[in-house]
């Protein structure tokens, strides 16, 4: 996958981080989301949205040698199904989210968002959070004996160097 724009690479570039992340968190393999799962969940989002607020603030760049410059991100990673479905639920967020954004007409300028793409994005942002405080957090845990597990584990995260 390729944009012209670094501020929508630098997005991406934590989207995908963050998505891993949860992932390979230990919630992935239960029928609930742990505190601490939680509690990470909303950093990540809280980072995504501290990192679109500066990009928003900067200014426009006029970068007449630079653009149209591409910056390959490569494919999204691929990712084992998750056994929690509030965890599936954030990840196809966040796929969302990469899409509409790698997708989308700020994704062709240099730098910066227009202000349609920023709107979509900030809803996105919004969903998820209210996702997190008014379900997950409201219905979990779920005791589901028969249901779970119904997948396997989605490994470990990546250790070491």
């Amino acid at each position: 996958m390729k944009v012209l724009n670094m501020d929508i690479a630098g997005v991406v570039r934590r989207l995908r981080r963050f998505r891993y992340e949860a992932n390979k968190s230990v919630s992935a393999g239960l029928a609930n989301t742990t505190a601490a799962d939680m509690l990470r969940s909303k950093s990540y989002l809280i980072a995504v949205e501290t990192y679109l607020n500066w990009v928003v603030a900067q200014p426009q760049l006029d970068l007449p040698e630079w653009s149209p410059k591409e910056i390959d991100l490569g494919d999204p990673e691929k990712i084992d199904m998750a056994e929690n479905e509030a965890i599936l639920d954030l990840v196809t967020m966040y796929d969302a989210f990469e899409v509409e954004l790698t997708n989308s007409q700020s994704a062709r300028m240099s730098t910066g968002v227009i202000s349609h793409d920023e709107k979509r994005v900030r809803n996105l942002l919004l969903k998820m959070n209210q996702f997190l405080d008014n379900y997950v957090a409201v219905i979990q845990p779920l005791d589901l004996p028969e249901a779970s597990p119904l997948r396997a584990m989605t490994g470990p995260g990546r250790v070491g160097v």
